[in-house]
């Protein structure tokens, strides 16, 4: 049977002519996505500021543990780095504090310095810093064969068999430390009101760990005025933002289509 009109055979050149059209056409590949020079450069800038703040506190725990050196045996070498190591930590959790103190100062709106972006990234570069440091801290006290603080010393209050109560401190501001930088990007999560009240903890962090490093060491009168000028800052700063009214914000003046509205 021949039929003059074959929707088969129709089909050759049909298909022959998609395939060649599909041919001439360039694969529609998606474009890469764009880079974000400003995110880049806040990422880079908090790096270095990272690696600047590690690397002064360590440098002035050294200088300060070298200070003490001749006053201590050569057998407590690894209880010299560890005291080290906690004052710089200290240095780093105060500089911390000060900086979140003065994200929501009443100044900060008449001051206008550092911006919000620098701010913020240096407060979360201190948070990075400071954690590093005092894992560091305990690390090496830990270890250390002289104190014999051991690991459940250093992570449980008051299981420490040298200063029990001096060492706990330090332990409790371990795990507030802890808390609040584990929460510090939950504030979406928890909820404003309930999340500041959680970062609140840090003034009760700062002041533990200032106790701790005030009634540890042997050395407290050797950096009394270091001491005293952390608790000076921090201090301030809180007195300064309950005392200083916070700016009144000026609503713009009613316009004529408002006031027939």
């Amino acid at each position: 049977m021949v039929c003059g009109d074959d929707p088969v055979a129709d089909l050759g050149p049909t298909m022959s002519a998609m395939l060649a059209e599909t041919a001439g056409r360039a694969p529609q590949v998606p474009p890469p996505p764009p880079i974000d020079p400003p995110a880049v450069g806040r990422a880079l800038r908090q790096v270095a500021l990272v690696v600047a703040v590690v690397s002064v506190s360590l440098v002035a725990g050294h200088h300060l543990a070298a200070a003490l050196a001749p006053a201590i045996q050569a057998k407590k070498l690894s209880w010299v780095l560890g005291r080290g190591l906690g004052i710089s930590a200290f240095l780093s959790l105060t500089a911390l504090v000060g900086f979140g103190t003065w994200v929501r100062h009443p100044l900060r709106a008449r001051v206008m310095w550092p911006s919000p972006q620098a701010t913020l990234g240096a407060h979360a570069s201190l948070g990075a810093a400071t954690l590093a440091l005092v894992a560091a801290h305990l690390t090496a006290l830990a270890l250390d064969p002289w104190a014999k603080i051991g690991w459940i010393g250093a992570l449980v209050p008051w299981a420490s068999a040298y200063r029990p109560t001096p060492v706990a401190l330090g332990t409790i501001a371990l795990w507030g430390i802890v808390l609040v930088g584990g929460t510090a990007r939950m504030a979406g999560k928890l909820g404003r009101r309930r999340w500041l009240r959680v970062h609140r903890v840090a003034w009760a962090v700062w002041l533990s760990a200032l106790l701790h490093g005030l009634t540890t060491g042997s050395d407290t009168m050797a950096l009394r005025y270091l001491y005293g000028a952390s608790a000076a800052t921090v201090v301030g700063l809180w007195v300064a933002a309950r005392l200083v009214p916070a700016p009144t914000r000026t609503r713009p003046a009613p316009t004529r289509a408002d006031a027939q509205g």
